[in-house]
């Protein structure tokens, strides 16, 4: 148990803060004592827990000081707001540097102060922590500033280059390259280790893979293992800048690494070594901490460009594209897979087709179109993916796919089960009973229809296997052995399974006995197995040549091995075409090649082929590599299509990530971690990081974490280690794989990995996982370490409904994480402070997974209930939802969407949310007109409700429109009806004029569609088309009424409804840059007046909005944002003497009832969500309307309401706080048949509340 307080920023430390930073968002210093006496005395006021330091603070936050650089006092208060309040007591205290503040570097520590006058100072004066205050004005670092290139090697700065649009205006490109093309040379370059405050490197220490880790000094980079990617944290930066250095190979040339070659003084060199050293590059990029994702992006978009173009068009995926294109090649019979083929050595193909080092034999006529041909999958693909494939074109060695979007393409929703782990045997071999016992228990945990995919891996092949080595390919068809159930043989009747491969008939047996599985993979290796291929088997007699015997070295694993190949790029080709061919014919859509990186380690030396022969135009190591390489993924291409047809597994090296394979390519899903290990508690928060640092060195693909499977720690008392795992998987955006045993217990997090169905069809389901991005300002942190620290923090933003999903792990040996979160960092708000303030909701709700609490947090810095407090015990995780609080100008509700309370997260489930107010009789008129007009005609047919109502006349509905007026407009008259001046008179009568002229307008269109002497609310047969017609109409005059009246208030509210904010003397500004500034202007001069913060916070509309909103309503596709913009000044104070206002107009009748506020949310998922409202009493929450019914939530079974006490340390809104939680699949079965097939997605959820 701890027993010392935890600080942060803690003691003995140094960071560096942008000036702008220090003094708009502030700095934030906390504590953190563990539950006692002591800390409970703290906490109560008994003592003073102090922060002493001499950063120049504003005074207002001092509690006694003399001058700005002196040493003062400033007081941690307590923080109540807690994930654990269990956990002890946190102190916290954020202060503001002054605007004029100097920069450089400051000290600070803590002290007790005890009512007596004793103090206590925690640590010592050579122990105080620094923060250094880069001044904004101060120039950046450059690139030539930091890189100095030695003799042999050129600095070239990109020139007009286009970057990433995030990074556009802060990111600087480069590269280095040899001076000396034609002579032997090496890229050498060095770096003043002064410049650096730490550090990240993606080095290779393991033979199939990279690992990450954090320095401290530049000299700990390695001068062992190549590094893939070094990421430099600037000191004392004035923006946080970062460096990024990538070095990049051509594919198919020796190996050549980065590694650090020397260290002298204040020089850190590096070097490239190897055999490729003279085709290798450099790619650099200078940017910013807080876009670390986004600059390594534009490093690897500028470095796959810096690569030379090939001249030659080798056998890679031109020649597949050839083939699928051929319309001119034979058709042939469907080629089996274990027969050989026939080869005539008198058709011969023209060498000039192929690259310098393909040694060609013979050709195959015999390959057919129909062997090239993609297969239909049982997952629906988008007809115009499939254009994309055929529209293929050939630059270079790699394949650009047509129209190729910024962002790789999405991974199919639903979860996957793996069989690796989930099975019982020894050997994990595949068996079809006990993948079967396995997929039921599965479903019966999970629920039935939860797995949608099966990947059969490691152990299904037919595989012969020596003494002395790992086994071999025989064939491509299953063994045998696996169907091992009886009634798996039955299957299919008549002559039909005649003929069928094992493993067809094995897939068709999944597919029946589990009809939501639609996807089926395979596990291969690049090799075929892990040793090659059986060099006396069918699959070897059928190749044009004989195999190719090659010997591997393995470094890391001190292992020496034989493999047997093909030995030429044509056998390459056939050989992944016919693979490929029988898993197509037996129902199987993807497939996961594992042993990539394994060819790394082939000798270069001549090797005979298994006729003893020695072939003097043999491949090179490196090209034998390449080229199995793109004769597999070509041939992936036409077989199952671009976009997760194939998993990259133990590829994660040089020659993936730093070559063409995957410089200029995206979507490819790409393991980045070793293997899943659930029995090994050490395991699981290395398992984490270095999927987390991994994954930013390939921005644009899907990085795959592995499987994941109940872990045998996970228990009552101790770490949670399925959770933390599962929650995880969350933030990552390839396909979720599950392998648990039969007998593996249920747990709720694995639950929450389960899609839910779509509203607009059974088989489609809501993504519940989405590629998070590591918190601004903790990408460096040190999150590894042995003592106490910050946790890993990572954010997903869900634009739709203005809310994020945040994830924190604790990833320390046996310590705990400390963190204060603040909303701008978990909403990753850390652009322009103006833009950002101005983006900001002023509440929103944090919804914890684990606990169901919920605290409600504000977004202004200096007020009380801005901060948020994470302990984490050594193994803990947690998932917050932080949702904003949606406000109108009635008074006393508030609403925010916590989303499928159920689930992590659910991005695309809810599409957008937005608030309004809505009068009761003018909701009444309108439902009594849609009642007749928007029915559908089996719905008017079969309703056996009345629909009568009064014949409406112009001169009513003139009188409602005029009684009734617009909710966005309400709170802008009671305060232009305050002033006198001319401005706000001409507001209110262009008011009057536009809202009496839409309602004169309404009035004529809706009696249009009556008809004299039909009787009270009878409605015409034979109309619909008439009705629908003004139903438009009166759809485009309500959106055109708002934007109107939207523009007459935006224009108002720059001109004369707002104060003045000049000063005389002195050029007109904006009334924003007023924020710190004094009210009062001192000087008898001064005759106008400035507003400071407290007066702007009355101002209702500002530019951003007047920007934000039209955005917002283009996202939503709907107005009702518009309604929800603040456009007034706050209701004046009516006992102040000094604002008593005379106004020139009469005082005129209101109505006397004030309006309800509706919330709606547009969802398309089966799911329960969730909102938070405050409101008076339970009663308050009237109606729920989904679709275009309305329910009484009190009575109706699929909805529930029910009181939540929210959490100490939360901003007091005054009101009683439900939760109503309304099930979208509960209601959908409710539904009649006819109603869910015409039902239009997204689905309007609305809660109307009343405000008394």
């Amino acid at each position: 148990m701890r027993s010392a307080p935890i600080f942060q920023p803690s003691l003995n430390s140094s960071r560096t803060v942008p000036q702008r930073r220090a003094c708009n968002d502030g700095l934030t210093f906390a504590a953190h004592y563990p539950a006692g006496d002591y800390a409970a005395s703290l906490a109560s006021g008994g003592a003073r827990l102090e922060l002493w330091t001499d950063l120049p603070i504003s005074h207002r936050n001092v509690a006694s000081t003399s001058r700005a650089n002196a040493w003062k006092a400033i007081p941690l208060l307590p923080l109540k707001a807690s994930i654990d309040p269990s956990s002890g007591y946190a102190f916290a205290a954020t202060v503001k540097c002054f605007d004029e503040a100097a920069d450089g570097i400051f000290n600070f520590t803590h002290r007790i102060v005890h009512p007596d006058g004793k103090i206590d100072w925690i640590g010592s004066p050579s122990n105080d922590g620094q923060i250094y205050l880069s001044p904004s004005h101060d120039p950046c670092y450059t690139i030539r500033q930091l890189v100095q290139p030695h003799s042999s090697t050129e600095l070239k700065l990109s020139e007009g280059e286009t970057s990433p649009l995030e990074v556009s205006d802060t990111v600087t490109l480069a590269s280095l390259t040899t001076t000396r093309r034609n002579v032997p040379s090496s890229i050498a370059f060095s770096i003043k280790a002064s410049h650096v405050q730490s550090g990240l490197v993606v080095e290779r220490t393991k033979s199939t893979w990279c690992t990450s880790r954090r320095f401290q000094s530049l000299a700990q980079v390695s001068s062992d293992f190549d590094s893939n990617l070094i990421v430099l944290e600037l000191s004392q930066s004035c923006s946080g800048e970062v460096l990024v250095i990538l070095p990049v190979f051509e594919d198919g040339q020796p190996s050549a690494r980065l590694v650090r070659s020397s260290y002298d003084d204040d020089n850190v060199s590096f070097e490239i070594i190897g055999g490729g050293t003279s085709q290798a590059k450099v790619a650099l990029a200078l940017g910013t901490a807080d876009k670390l994702k986004q600059v390594i992006a534009a490093c690897r978009t500028h470095a796959a460009r810096s690569l030379r173009t090939s001249i030659h068009e080798p056998l890679g995926l031109s020649w597949s594209a050839r083939k699928t294109l051929d319309a001119d090649s034979s058709l042939s019979d469907v080629i089996l897979p274990t027969v050989p083929f026939a080869y005539d050595e008198s058709d011969c193909v023209d060498v000039s087709f192929y690259s310098d080092s393909t040694a060609v034999d013979s050709a195959d006529h015999s390959l057919s179109l129909t062997s090239s041909m993609m297969l239909p999958t049982m997952d629906d693909t988008s007809p115009t993916l499939q254009e994309q494939d055929d529209a293929s074109t050939v630059n270079g060695d790699r394949t650009n796919q047509a129209d190729t979007s910024s962002q790789p393409p999405l991974s199919k929703a639903g979860l996957g089960f793996c069989t690796w782990e989930a099975m019982q045997n020894e050997e994990r071999r595949p068996y079809l009973s006990e993948v079967v016992a396995a997929l039921e228990a599965a479903e019966s945990r999970l629920g039935r229809g939860s797995i949608v995919a099966l990947l059969i891996d490691d152990g299904w092949q037919d595989v012969v296997r020596g003494n002395d080595d790992r086994g071999r390919l025989n064939s491509f068809d299953m063994d045998p052995t696996m169907l091992d159930l009886e009634d798996a043989f039955s299957l299919e009747e008549g002559g039909d399974a005649v003929g069928r491969s094992v493993l067809a008939r094995y897939t068709a047996y999944i597919r029946k006995r589990f009809p939501a599985i639609r996807s089926v993979g395979c596990w291969m290796t690049l090799a075929g197995y892990w040793d090659g291929v059986h060099p006396d088997g069918p699959i070897a007699a059928g190749l044009s040549a004989p195999l190719r015997h090659v010997h591997v070295e393995d470094p890391f694993r001190q292992a020496s091995r034989d493999w047997f190949v093909q030995a030429t790029e044509l056998d390459m080709h056939l050989f992944w075409d016919r693979a490929f061919h029988s898993l197509r014919e037996s129902s199987v859509d993807f497939v996961k090649i594992d042993a990539q990186a394994e060819w790394d380690w082939i000798l270069d030396e001549a090797s005979p082929d298994t006729a003893g022969h020695h072939h003097s135009r043999a491949f090179s190591a490196a090209a034998l590599g390449k080229a199995a390489f793109e004769a597999m993924e070509g041939t992936a291409t036409r077989y199952f299509g671009t976009g997760g047809g194939v998993i990259h597994s133990m590829a994660f090296t040089s020659n993936l990530t730093n070559t063409l394979r995957t410089l200029s390519s995206q979507g490819m899903t790409i393991r980045t971690t070793d293997d899943f290990f659930p029995r090994i508690p050490e395991a699981h928060r290395h398992h984490l990081a270095h999927d987390v640092y991994n994954s930013l060195l390939l921005p644009h693909h899907h990085c795959d974490a592995d499987m994941l499977s109940h872990c045998s720690s996970s228990s009552v008392d101790g770490p949670d280690y399925t959770g933390y795992h599962a929650s995880f998987r969350a933030f990552t955006d390839a396909r979720l794989w599950i392998s648990d045993k039969a007998d593996a217990p249920q747990h709720n997090s694995l639950r929450a990995l389960v899609a839910p169905l779509t509203l607009s069809s059974e088989g489609a389901g809501v993504r519940v996982q989405a590629c998070g991005s590591l918190m601004p300002g903790s990408a460096l942190d040190d999150l590894m370490g042995d003592c106490v620290g910050p946790a890993l923090k990572m954010t997903v933003q869900h634009e739709g409904s203005a809310s994020a999903t945040v994830g924190l792990w604790n990833l320390r040996a046996s310590a705990e994480t400390f963190d204060m979160l603040r909303l701008k960092q978990m909403l990753n708000k850390q652009d322009n402070f103006d833009q950002v303030t101005s983006s900001l909701y002023t509440y929103y709700a944090v919804r914890s997974f684990r606990s169901g609490n919920i605290w409600l947090l504000t977004s202004e810095a200096d007020q009380e209930g801005a901060l948020l407090s994470a302990l984490l015990p050594a193994g803990s995780w947690e998932v917050l939802t932080v949702s904003p609080m949606l406000t109108t100008m009635v008074e006393g509700v508030s609403v925010a969407l916590l989303g499928a309370t159920e689930h992590f997260m659910t991005p695309g489930g809810v599409q957008a949310v937005a608030i309004a107010t809505a009068y009761p009789d003018k909701e009444s008129r309108r439902r009594s007109y849609l009642s007749q007009s928007r029915k559908l005609a089996h719905q008017r047919h079969r309703s056996s409700r009345s629909t009568s109502s009064g014949s409406v006349t112009s001169t009513a509905a003139a009188m409602s429109a005029s009684k009734d007026v617009s909710a966005l407009t309400t709170v802008a008259v009671d305060s232009l009806m305050q002033r006198s001046d001319g401005g706000a008179r001409a507001v209110l009568l262009s008011l009057a004029l536009v809202n009496g002229f839409f309602a004169i307008l309404h009035t004529t269109i809706t009696g249009a569609i009556r008809v004299p002497g039909k009787g009270k609310g009878s409605m015409v047969k034979g109309k619909t088309p008439r009705i629908d017609i003004v139903d438009t109409m009166i759809g485009m005059l309500d959106r055109l009424q708002t934007l109107l009246v939207f523009g007459l208030l935006v224009l108002a509210s720059w001109t004369s409804t707002l104060p003045s904010t000049s000063v005389k003397g002195e050029p007109k500004l904006s009334w924003l840059p007023f924020i710190d500034s004094k009210q009062n202007q001192k000087g008898a001069g001064n005759d106008r007046v400035c507003l400071d913060d407290q007066a702007l916070r009355r101002v209702r509309l500002r530019p951003a909005d007047a920007v934000a909103t039209p955005k917002r309503c283009l996202t939503a596709r709907t107005m009702v944002p518009l309604r929800e913009c603040p456009i007034s000044l706050t209701d004046l104070q009516p006992g102040s003497p000094s604002l008593k206002l005379q106004s020139p107009l009469p005082d005129t009748p209101r109505t006397p009832f004030i309006p309800d506020v509706v919330c709606t949310a547009l969802v398309d998922m089966a799911a329960k969500i969730t909102f938070l409202v405050l409101c008076p009493t339970r009663e308050s929450i009237k109606t729920c309307k989904i679709d275009r019914t309305r329910y009484d939530p009190t009575s109706t079974p699929w909805i529930r309401i029910e009181p939540v006490q929210v959490e100490q340390g939360s901003v007091r809104m005054g009101q009683n706080a439900f939760c109503v939680e309304v099930d979208m699949k509960a209601w959908k079965e409710n539904q009649d048949e006819t109603v869910v097939q015409t039902l239009s997605v997204p689905v309007s959820v609305s809660l109307r509340i009343a405000a008394v």
